[in-house]
């Protein structure tokens, strides 16, 4: 088996992985990820590839660890899930263009050490592909602050000394290179037509998937059970500036995540990558608990209208991807009891404790693979919810809670799909041969 490693084993095996977590199988997929990642390892693929290979098969390697580099980083987005690629230890040069790697050139591009750090010159605006590396770096990073701590970060998230701050200041690369405060879908797309009048939609759906992860970061960092948990152990020293601003930041990012991939759909783009559903069931978990504080307040706000939007996503997402189904479930659920917890929308009540079940619904909902896992082997409502009267109010008729028809007894939603169809993203994913596969 030794004598075989090659790098089309690590592809394999990274397609055997996604398909794992894309069935609900979060345990078997994260193993592999871990297998695969290890045996890039063992192939030095962290590395520059030999130059006696062609530019083409050198840039093939580069993608192949790439591909593995960003499943490790965004299937590990849970508790006791510790990421097997550190930063410090990839040395090979961030993917290029896609016009240069379809004409088999070859570019120098930078690497992830240098496209984090603020002092590097870069010579030239870093590729989509790189962007969407880039953000997958700074999201390993959030996930290991939000999910990965023995106890809490000493220094409180206000100081500029802090893992939390440091965080926000990586979030600003995304701005900077993407050389604009103030980013559209639209402008994009305008600026983007190729020399035959056709827009590279493969490129696009790096860019889109790049500021879909930006905002689902400040969604974790900002999400209000997070946030009470880092502001508690300081007590009264926790300004009720940051907070408030924290929680705002939370609310104002999910909506703008909605809103980029309604803006992405209405322009035509694909948005079928299977992690799509996460980061929409964070932010629809945020929307949730908004609709519910700002109706015990007697506010008027949209935060309903994004709750369904988030459904609605998460159903089309369903017909592909079988843990997207599990995920629209359990967005469902916690939708009819979070109003019991729309509390941490409150800066006032930070101190407040939450028992060890009420914990444990609010970890269900930015936990990836909890998220995922098969309905029916997990219990969404502990014993101290199972009284809490469902309130009537916020139903919507066909209903955001009604029964999702994808539902079936024994959780299997992909039975129509062909194997082809559910492996198209792992060809993307990976993305290692030049195609016109528009899919993220």
């Amino acid at each position: 088996m030794e004598d075989n490693l090659n790098v089309h084993v690590v592809q394999t095996v990274n397609l055997l992985a996604v398909v794992d977590y894309t069935a609900g199988r979060a345990r078997s997929g994260w193993l592999k990820i871990g297998l695969a990642a290890r045996i890039s390892q063992d192939l030095h693929l962290m590395s520059e590839p030999d130059q006696w290979l062609s530019y083409s098969e050198q840039e093939e390697h580069r993608r192949a660890f790439w591909s593995i580099y960003l499943l490790d980083k965004l299937i590990s987005c849970g508790r006791y899930r510790p990421l097997v690629l550190l930063d410090e230890d990839c040395e090979v040069q961030l993917p290029c263009d896609e016009h240069t790697f379809r004409h088999g050139e070859w570019r120098k591009t930078n690497t992830i050490g240098q496209l984090l750090n603020w002092n590097s010159k870069l010579a030239e605006s870093p590729s989509p592909f790189a962007l969407v590396v880039l953000m997958a770096s700074i999201f390993g990073r959030c996930t290991r602050y939000v999910h990965q701590s023995r106890k809490m970060d000493e220094v409180p998230p206000w100081d500029p000394k802090s893992e939390f701050s440091a965080i926000n200041s990586s979030l600003l690369l995304l701005e900077s290179y993407s050389k604009s405060s103030n980013w559209q879908l639209s402008d994009v797309l305008h600026g983007s037509f190729q020399a035959d009048g056709t827009v590279d939609r493969q490129e696009i759906g790096h860019i889109i998937f790049a500021h879909t992860i930006f905002h689902l970061c400040h969604c974790l960092l900002n999400h209000p059970f997070l946030v009470r948990r880092w502001l508690r152990p300081f007590g009264a020293k926790a300004p009720a500036s940051f907070s408030s601003r924290a929680l705002q930041d939370g609310c104002d990012h999910a909506k703008q995540l909605m809103d980029l991939l309604q803006q992405a759909t209405d322009h035509g783009c694909l948005v079928e990558s299977s992690f799509y559903a996460y980061c929409i069931a964070v932010a629809g978990g945020i929307h949730s608990l908004a609709t519910h504080f700002n109706q015990s307040k007697g506010r008027e706000s949209n935060n309903l209208h994004y709750l369904q939007q988030s459904l609605d996503s998460l159903e089309r997402l369903a017909k592909l991807w079988g843990h997207a189904g599990n995920i629209a479930i359990s967005l469902r659920e916690f939708h009819s009891i979070s109003h019991a917890f729309a509390i941490l929308l409150d800066p006032s009540c930070l101190m407040d404790e939450l028992d060890f079940g009420s914990e444990e619904i609010m970890w269900s909902m930015i936990d990836y693979a909890i998220m995922g896992a098969d309905p029916s082997k997990k219990q969404l409502s502990p014993k101290s919810t199972a009284n809490i009267p469902s309130p009537t109010s916020w139903v919507l008729g066909a209903g955001i809670l009604g029964q999702p028809g994808y539902d079936s007894p024994n959780g299997n939603i992909l039975g129509g799909i062909t194997p082809s169809m559910r492996l198209e993203e792992v060809e993307q994913f990976l993305n290692c041969t030049p195609g016109t596969n528009n899919m993220i």
